[in-house]
Order: structure tokens, then sequence, then C-alpha cells
């Protein structure tokens, strides 16, 4: 297993969309200082009111854009991780040696595993670095926070390397991506919900966090930011980005249950599958 996780580890290293992905991460971050910089020069004489709620809404959209992108990254280097090898022929010179299927499934989730992780903690930080060095506020590195930032697109990778064991790269890699869609809308809807007290909003949210609870790692990590000491930011505020309705603990539990669950039918969904 560890030997297909290294060599998986070198083959994300060396794919295009890693490449793309960080220069993309680093225009990203550019604009994102040089927005916020001039923002809060702006809004400088303006009043701490008006900077108590601008600054959340930064840290926000910052933590936002970032688990979008490294919930596509998540994606789209895993989206072939199976059917590709299979297609290609690479699959026949790895099955046949002493190695058991499972092994290969389990070796290719932790060797994105991985680069996903690495690449979130080092974007978490460079958020909350430009935050602190153009606005002044200091948000505490949480070791909690920074884990959830961590995990949150193995929710992901688990889904789609259950997919890639039995759908084309193509048709995998737009399920996968509506289906966090789906997941993003929901806490979208569930936050609109807290705020206007519809009931049936919140549920409309709940259920489809149960579909797919990518996004609820997200609302939780916002609420933990926002409220941590010497914060006391508003997370109502923040709208449909906030986490006015933070997830419960359970939820976390049930992600968890989520990625083992995904990770357990792709090993069975492989090792019967006939190639």
């Amino acid at each position: 297993m560890l030997t297909i996780a290294r060599l998986t580890l070198k083959e994300m290293i060396r794919r295009r969309i890693l490449h793309v992905t960080l220069l993309l991460t680093v225009l990203f971050l550019s604009l994102y200082g040089t927005g916020v910089h001039y923002a809060f020069e702006n809004m400088y004489n303006a009043g701490s009111p008006l900077r108590a709620m601008i600054i959340p809404e930064f840290l926000s959209l910052g933590l936002f854009f970032g688990s979008f992108l490294i919930s596509f990254l998540a994606i789209m280097s895993s989206v072939g991780a199976i059917s590709s090898d299979i297609e290609n022929g690479t699959v026949f010179a790895i099955v046949p040696r002493p190695i058991r299927r499972s092994e290969i499934v389990l070796g290719k989730f932790l060797g994105y595993a991985v680069v996903l992780m690495t690449f979130a903690v080092i974007y978490y930080c460079a958020v909350l670095l430009i935050l602190q060095s153009t606005t002044g506020l200091h948000v505490p590195l949480q070791l909690g926070t920074i884990f959830l930032y961590a995990v949150q697109p193995l929710v992901l990778l688990a889904v789609t390397l259950y997919g890639t064991t039995f759908l084309p790269t193509l048709a995998n890699g737009i399920a996968v991506f509506m289906l966090y869609m789906l997941g993003v809308l929901g806490g979208m809807i569930e936050q609109i919900g807290f705020m206007l007290k519809n009931q049936t909003l919140i549920q409309m949210g709940i259920i489809a966090s149960l579909i797919m609870p990518a996004d609820s790692i997200y609302r939780k990590i916002v609420s933990k930011v926002l409220s941590a000491p010497g914060v006391n930011l508003s997370t109502y505020l923040l709208g449909p980005f906030g986490s006015g309705s933070e997830p419960s603990f359970y939820m976390l539990i049930y992600a968890g249950l989520y990625v083992t669950l995904f990770l357990a039918l792709a090993v069975r969904t492989f090792s019967k599958r006939d190639i």
C-alpha cells in the first residue's frame, strides 16, 4: 500500500492539474491580499462597526474560495485514478503482482490525501497571515480548525475514488462535482433558513448536508474561527457564507463515517470488477 501511495504522490506532483491549481491559488491570494489591503485602508476612518462587519466577510471569502479550490483539486486529480489506469492498460502491470486490490485503492487515497492536506494547511495559514498583516486581526492558529480544513477534501476524494472504480472518467467527474455543488447549495439554503427562521429551508439544507457533508465541515470551520478567543466576530452577518446554523459535532462524526463507507465501497467494487 505504501508503495502505491508513494507512486501516487509522485504522479500527483508531476501532474499539470496541481501546477495549474497552484498558479491560480497564487493569483487569487495576490488579488485577495490587494483587495483586503485597499478595502481596509479606505474604511480606516469609517469607524469600528464597519470594520467589524467587513473583516469577517473577507475571512469567510478567503476560506470559502479555498474550500472550493481544494475540492476542485481533489475531484480533478483523482477522477481517473482507477478508470484511467484501466483505459490505458497501466493497471494490468500492477494487478498480477502479489498486491491486493484493496491496497491499490487505499494507497491511492493515501497518496492523494497527503498532497491535498498539505495544500489545504498552507492555504489556510496564508489567508490568516494576509488578514493579520493587512488588518491587524489576529486569528489564533487552532490545531482543531486547521485539521478540519485539511481533512475537508477527503470527503470528496473518497467519493471520487468510489466513482472511478465503475464509472468512466468524464462521467465520474461530472457526477462528483454536481454532488459537491448540491452540498454547497444546501449549506447556503440552511443559512438563509436560519436567518429567516424558516424550518423548511433548514431541513432542506440538513438533508443536502447528509447527502454531501463536505460543506458542513466548512461551516464548522467558519464558526470555530470567528468565535475564537480574541476574535469575537459574528457569523450571522456573513449570510449564506457564514455559519449561523453551526453543524453539530455529530455531523463531523457522520463525515468521518461517510469517508470510511465510500472507501469501503471503492475497495469492494474494484475487488469484484472484471478487468
